[in-house]
């Protein structure tokens, strides 16, 4: 800038201010001064005690910060003075001009420079005269000119910026206004490019944008589109916040706060109890309120003769305030965060020991280490709770000023526009500044289409780079969803180290089992032993089931709600009467144990089936083992996982499918469904594929049986060919152990293949603790099927068609012994003699004979699959 003050600067009184609008603030060598935030408008308490409107802060902060003339300027009163001294500096005597009348006088607001329509006429008047607006702590008067025009009034004020004599600040109090509605648009874009450009040194304009955010200032001059130079300073200012030239007015902090209660106390009555005014105090300086606010609700509280405690202050600023425990304490209290203590309490030792080693001079002024958090687990396990305690925490240590919480959804941070979710970010992280921003499920990011989820990201990461020492974020998910996020951002994983991931566990049936009679006795609901017992068996069978989507002590919450709404119907208004268990809802009754049926009820099933022996000894020591355990009241075992050795057709399929049924009938599977699958479904082609595709089908098969056939193909390529079936059987282990207790897995196959499959991984021959054996079908055993299948289809067998038919299937045996398909080739040969019986249908014989002329050749069954007589019937 050309343009220096020539003057030195007097000394002036400094006012007394407040935190929020420090003279540091503005910094000399910059053109403008732009103030934005959350606090602009409100009131502010100095250090006097005494309440100040923003107009008469932001003078007292200019006075103090070496401004000799202050000049305010809006779109009703386009030229105003607050102080008789910045008017009375601003006043020249009216010079003669060629053939102009004597004007001297009374001072005038002219200058040497200024040409316009009103010439040498006196502006201004004396203060009396102007009827000036009084501070009343001051006594300073204000001079205001409001019926000059918008034109004028910016030569005016560009006059006063130009002057050398005294250090001079042009504030716009409601730069929003003035700028959006101001009638001069062109020679206000005009005087603020030229000021930008060679403007005095020390001189500066003051614009105040009642916006929340840098960010939404920009976004409003981009709009605006009449003043480039100023939205050009913003811009830059945004992208470099420590060259200056802005400055965020915050919401009041705890001392401001506590001379507001004291002011209210002593100026209108306002009564206090004193040992709980530190924790109120602490607590509304913990809440994003205005002072003009908390003025408000302190005014209320004096009105309604109510005394401040914290039991008044409880609906602004929750139970927390009325609880003695400090935020570490009431974390400790919490069950199963005993993890998390051992953190917090290292960061607080870790705090302590920076102090001091910077107070011996032993350490220098470092970037703080990343204290940015995630939050790993499933629904119900205390995420949130625990991010509104980091806040606390991190205030009490030091690392944050307000630690308040702001909670958010990725629908908070995401915009369905271009550009919007930047600003959508930036207003969420502005409210969270000097607090904790929790993201809730914020794996979500990643699923954001058109790359909104990105943009946010990138939002996000800027603003916990530029505002390190004010924000700490907290980001909370399932496990693996939130590893894949950090996984697919560096940016994120750098803020994020994994020494910050804490993981958040399920609960286990003794936490929920004491949150939920704690649950109920809250309510008021008393619950004897026996309830107790029966509610602890239905918080094992709900734990023990559980998914992802477990809600955890929102569960327990949930089904206390339930019991409640069953037990008040039951009792009316007789409520010293207990709980019973015929209060408890049926769908939660579904998780009682049942009384195992005998062994003879639960294999009725198999009896439609031929040549089941050893299956069926099998299966009733299995029935027998879980009734005797039952008889003696211990606790059931998990269900086996189980290996099928057999040749094709001999009935595993078959009994896979009624074994996940029998588990169930006795209470050791929740659904009992069966997944088929085989190779095609587990192994894929490519790398990183065939663990998803095997997590999946497991996945499906939880609280039921997974049954794979030929189970020996998956480690076929297992030989160095670069295949994935290793992949698939080391993933399958790790489910195996995982999902204990909710899944069976059955593998089936030829009994040599089964034996080379667990020689190939030594786990999976301790997984697999049962053992079933198939074996090929006697024939007799196969024509007690073949038999049974005709009659399930409403035919006869003849007893010479079937000595043929046993011909048949014996040639074909012998042929193919080891593809020999048992039953299956009895369901072929009945389909090719009902092809032949069709023959004979149409020709007239309507009986429900198949006669031996129906069976083929018994050397057609040695010959292979091909059908006689040219027929088209599947084999």
């Amino acid at each position: 800038m050309n343009a220096s003050l020539t003057k030195d600067d007097p000394v002036v009184a400094r006012p007394q201010g407040t935190e929020r609008l420090a003279p540091e603030s503005v910094r000399n060598g910059e053109p403008f001064t732009v103030f934005y935030g959350p606090g602009v408008g409100d009131i502010f308490v100095d250090s006097t005690g005494r309440i100040r409107s923003m107009e008469q802060s932001l003078w007292r902060m200019l006075r103090s910060a070496g401004f000799e003339r202050i000049v305010f300027s809006t779109l009703q009163d386009p030229v105003y003075f607050r102080d008789r001294a910045s008017w009375d500096r601003s006043r020249r005597p009216a010079r003669r001009t060629s053939g102009a009348a004597d004007r001297s006088g009374a001072g005038g607001m002219y200058h040497a420079g200024l040409r316009g329509p009103l010439g040498g006429m006196q502006l201004l008047g004396s203060a009396s005269a102007a009827e000036p607006d009084r501070d009343p702590a001051t006594g300073a008067g204000a001079a205001r000119a409001s019926g000059i025009s918008d034109p004028f009034g910016v030569m005016t004020l560009t006059a006063h910026l130009r002057s050398t004599t005294h250090r001079t600040a042009v504030v716009f109090p409601h730069a929003d206004e003035f700028l959006l509605h101001n009638r001069a648009p062109r020679q206000l874009a005009g005087a603020l490019a030229e000021w930008a450009a060679d403007g005095v040194e020390g001189n500066q304009w003051i614009l105040v944008f009642n916006r929340p955010s840098l960010g939404r200032v920009a976004e409003f001059l981009a709009q605006l589109g009449h003043c480039p130079q100023l939205e050009t300073f913003v811009t830059e200012r945004r992208a470099e916040p420590a060259r200056g030239g802005t400055h965020r007015i915050e919401l009041p902090q705890r001392p401001e706060l506590e001379r507001l209660v004291h002011s209210i106390r002593l100026r209108k009555g306002l009564r206090v109890e004193w040992r709980d005014l530190d924790r109120v105090v602490r607590g509304m300086a913990g809440q994003p309120q205005t002072a003009r606010v908390w003025r408000e609700r302190l005014h209320h509280l004096r009105e309604s003769e109510r005394t401040l405690d914290r039991d008044s202050v409880r609906d602004w600023l929750g139970g927390s305030v009325a609880d003695e425990r400090t935020a570490w304490e009431r974390l400790a209290a919490m069950p199963g965060t005993e993890e998390l203590v051992r953190r917090f309490d290292g960061l607080r030792a870790e705090v302590a020991a920076s102090e001091e080693l910077r107070a011996r001079g032993r350490a220098s002024r470092t970037d703080p280490p990343s204290r940015h958090l995630v939050f790993t687990g499933n629904p119900g396990t205390g995420k949130t709770t625990v991010a509104r305690l980091v806040g606390e925490m991190y205030r009490d240590v030091g690392i944050l000023e307000r630690g308040h919480c702001v909670e958010a959804k990725v629908s908070d941070l995401v915009a369905g526009y271009i550009g919007q979710t930047a600003l959508r970010t930036d207003a969420l992280i502005d409210r969270a500044l000097d607090g904790v921003l929790f993201i809730d499920e914020a794996y979500e990011l990643s699923d954001q289409r058109d790359g909104f989820g990105s943009e946010a990201i990138g939002a996000l990461l800027k603003r916990m780079e530029d505002d390190r020492d004010r924000l700490v974020v907290v980001v909370a998910g399932y496990p693996d969803k939130m590893t894949e996020l950090l996984d697919a951002n560096p940016g994120l994983r750098s803020r994020f180290p994994e020494t910050n991931v804490v993981p958040f566990p399920d609960y286990d049936p003794d936490i929920l089992q004491t949150t939920l009679l704690n649950r109920l006795e809250q309510i008021g609901l008393r619950t004897e032993a026996d309830t107790a017992r029966t509610l602890r068996q239905i918080v094992e069978g709900m734990h023990l089931t559980r998914d992802k989507t477990f809600g955890n002590v929102r569960e327990m919450r949930t089904l206390a709600d339930a019991i409640h709404a069953r037990w008040a119907v039951r009792v009316g208004r007789d409520v010293e009467r207990p709980v019973r268990a015929d209060d408890i809802p049926e769908t939660y009754r579904t998780h009682l144990p049942r009384p195992a049926p005998g062994p003879e009820h639960l294999l009725a099933g198999f009896d439609q089936y031929v040549g089941l022996g050893s299956v069926r000894a099998e299966l009733t020591a299995l029935t027998q083992r879980l009734q005797m355990r039952q008889e003696r009241g211990t606790k059931a075992f998990d269900p086996p996982h189980l290996l099928f050795t057999g040749p094709p057709g001999t009935g595993k399929t078959t009994v896979a499918r009624q074994f996940g049924k029998l588990l169930h009938a006795v209470g050791l599977l929740r659904s009992g469904h069966v997944v088929e699958v085989t190779r095609t479904d587990l192994v894929a082609g490519y790398v990183g594929q065939t663990a998803p595709l095997v997590r999946a089908a497991v996945e499906r098969a939880v609280d039921g049986v997974l049954f794979i056939d030929e189970a020996y193909t998956l480690v076929r390529d297992a030989g160095g060919n670069g295949g994935f079936g290793p992949e698939a059987v080391d993933t399958l282990l790790r489910e195996m152990e995982h999902r204990r207790g909710r899944l069976v897995v059955i593998a089936a196959g030829y009994p040599d293949d089964i034996e080379r499959l667990l020689d190939f991984n030594d786990g999976l021959r301790s997984r697999f603790t049962v053992t079933v054996e198939f074996p090929s079908f006697s024939p007799e055993e196969l024509e007690e099927i073949l038999c049974r299948m005709a009659a399930e289809d409403g035919y006869v067998v003849t007893g010479d068609a079937m000595q043929r038919a046993r011909r048949y299937l014996e040639a074909k045996r012998g042929t193919h012994p080891r593809s020999f398909g048992n039953a299956r080739e009895a369901r072929k040969l009945l389909e090719i003699m009902e092809g032949r019986k069709a023959a004979r249908w149409s020709a007239g014989d309507k009986g429900n004979e198949l006669l031996p002329e129906d069976v083929p050749d018994p050397e057609e069954g040695r010959a292979g699959d091909g059908l006689p007589d040219g027929m088209g019937w599947p084999v």
